[in-house]
């Protein structure tokens, strides 16, 4: 979240800020967060984070309509701070897996282990986790989804964290997960054995989120029933309905052998549907009571009722002095009759669950991806299921614990049953080798195919964060942070294909998009890439070197038709202000 800018306030204006704050009442966490900064904020003191592409490592699918796919290596925060950039409301879907902070060796806070008798190991994790759920929020699209692997050390403590920064609100569910086998590795000296971790999930606004629930073909065997009327009825009136009555022997109720889109489905008035179903209710609220009055074996056409286009429902009283529910008799909603017109298929979606058993996955999961890993990692049939919430099948994934890259293997292999496209970015550090050893050999097998695993293709681009150094001289600093960050427009636009390579220019394509980056303060080359652009048609996006922080005078562009002006650095310099003290 970008923070306030109070550097321009007057006294009094900043001693009224302050009572306010202090004047508000607040729910949530409060925490000792340490003064002492982070290794990731001592390496950004007077330096900014940009990406440098190890190309030695690019894989390349033939397949050209393929996203490219990302995997950076670096402290997941600079990651961030980089994304803030080129991917601010751009992402779809976010899964990580961060650490539990179990006090087993499995968190760090400024370069040390953090155990289970440190008093602060709560405060430290909050602040850890706190700085970069912030700059995730930004992040995802209005309809994005947050999805939080954890564990009871740390869920209710990370629950309120999520609360703050995502909102109450925003809370879609918990989901319960078994990661193991009840009778399994069982240790008698323990009173008691985990099974369960959770997965938090946070749409970024409730409001837009659409998930995509399970869904299965819709049943017609079910409409077996039709109703002959055998004599007029009573006609009387309930709830200001029409309502034909009909007494045992009146009528016959048939049940043919075969399910048809013209009969009708027997469903019981009884449980939830007394409140949530429209027929249901009718009955509860004038039916239910009517065996003291006209007795047991009685038949209701009720008019004005139902969504099947026939205009009544029939529904059956008791037929036992002892019972008191009974049955209503629908037809096939209009709406479903559309969709299974000449021969057509219609589909009936179902409530997402909020547990799974994973205990079978995760007991095989040690060499899933041809790497052996065997601490933390997650089965792709359950990222997947959880990417697959999102009903995008072009969205984009981001994983900031990537750690043995299980998000991009999952991924791919989404796309690879379903038709997707989707892409995914997986940031991760490369502590005892992880990301070049693990990691990237990982989603590499996977694209490539790996003994017996088939190749699924897919393309990479392997990007690693450094730093542009601030000095004195201001200038100088954007002139520098404007040399090195074209992987970085790269990303943002998500063109990569360099076609031509100047002095002055550089310029990339990928489909029917072209980016050009001008980096030098004179304009002498300016024509010359002018022309370059002329022969090209599709998207063109320009990014020009200005120092004027307003940005680029249109009348050095006069002439530039179908172009996409941006100026540089400023943008990048303007979203690093709000996360960096420079």
């Amino acid at each position: 979240m970008p923070k306030k800018d109070y550097s321009k306030l007057g006294k009094d204006d900043l001693l009224k800020v302050i009572e306010k704050l202090e004047s508000r009442k607040k729910y949530g966490l409060i925490w000792d967060e340490e003064k002492v900064k982070e290794q990731f904020e001592k390496d950004a003191e007077n330096a900014l984070p940009v990406l440098k592409e190890i190309s030695s490592k690019e894989i390349i699918d033939k397949d050209t309509s393929k996203p490219v796919n990302i995997l950076i290596e670096g402290d997941n925060y600079h990651a961030l701070s980089v994304l803030n950039f080129t991917h601010q409301g751009k992402i779809d879907v976010i899964y990580i897996d961060p650490p539990y902070n179990t006090g087993q060796n499995d968190f760090k806070y400024n370069d040390e282990w953090i155990q289970v008798d440190d008093v602060y190991r709560h405060s430290k994790w909050l602040s850890f986790m706190s700085k970069r759920l912030r700059l995730a929020n930004t992040l995802l699209k209005d309809d994005g989804i947050i999805f939080i692997s954890i564990d009871d050390n740390e869920s209710a403590q990370l629950k309120l964290l999520c609360n703050e920064i995502f909102g109450e609100d925003n809370l879609l569910d918990t989901f319960y997960v078994q990661v193991r086998y009840a009778d399994k590795s069982l240790n008698e000296k323990d009173h008691f054995q985990k099974l369960i971790e959770q997965v938090l999930v946070y749409a970024k606004n409730k409001r837009y989120f659409v998930p995509n629930k399970p869904k299965s073909e819709y049943d017609i065997e079910k409409f077996r029933y039709k109703v002959v009327e055998k004599k007029r009825g009573k006609e009387i009136k309930l709830g200001n309905k029409k309502v034909i009555v009909f007494k045992l022997g009146d009528y016959e109720l048939v049940e043919e052998e075969k399910g048809s889109i013209d009969l009708l489905k027997g469903t019981w008035a009884s449980g939830s549907v007394l409140k949530g179903n429209t027929s249901g209710k009718f009955f509860h609220d004038y039916l239910e009571g009517r065996k003291k009055t006209d007795g047991i074996g009685f038949l209701y056409k009720v008019y004005g009722i139902g969504d099947d286009g026939i205009g009544y429902r029939y529904f059956t009283g008791p037929k036992k002095a002892t019972t008191t529910k009974g049955l209503f008799y629908s037809g096939v909603p209009l709406s479903r009759r559309e969709e299974l017109k000449d021969g057509g298929q219609s589909f009936k979606e179902r409530p997402i669950v909020n547990f799974y058993d994973f205990s079978g996955d995760f007991g095989n999961i040690r060499h899933e991806g041809g790497v052996d890993f065997r601490t933390g990692k997650k089965p792709t049939r359950l990222i997947k299921q959880l990417v697959n919430i999102h009903q995008n099948k072009n969205s984009v994934i981001l994983d900031f614990f990537a750690g043995s890259g299980s998000t991009g293997h999952a991924v791919l292999k989404l796309n690879k049953e379903d038709g997707g496209n989707r892409s995914f970015i997986v940031c991760t550090n490369n502590e005892n080798g992880i990301c070049e050893e693990i990691c990237y050999p990982r989603i590499k097998n996977v694209i490539k195919g790996h003994s017996s695993y088939e190749a699924i293709g897919g393309s990479l681009k392997y990007f690693k964060t450094k730093f542009v150094k601030k000095h004195s001289n201001g200038d100088d600093f954007k002139m520098r942070i404007t040399n090195e960050c074209t992987e970085m427009l790269c990303l943002r636009e998500g063109v990569f294909d360099e076609i031509k390579k100047t002095d002055h220019y550089r310029i990339f394509q990928q489909g029917n998009k072209t980016l050009a980056v001008y980096y030098p303060l004179a304009r002498t080359s300016l024509p010359a890439l002018k022309k370059e652009f002329e022969k090209i048609g599709g998207e063109k996006t320009l990014y020009c070197f200005t120092l004027d922080p307003v940005g680029l005078s249109k009348s050095e562009f006069t002439g530039w038709h179908d172009v996409t002006l941006e100026p540089i650095p400023q943008k990048i310099l303007d979203v690093y202000k709000q996360i960096y003290e420079y």
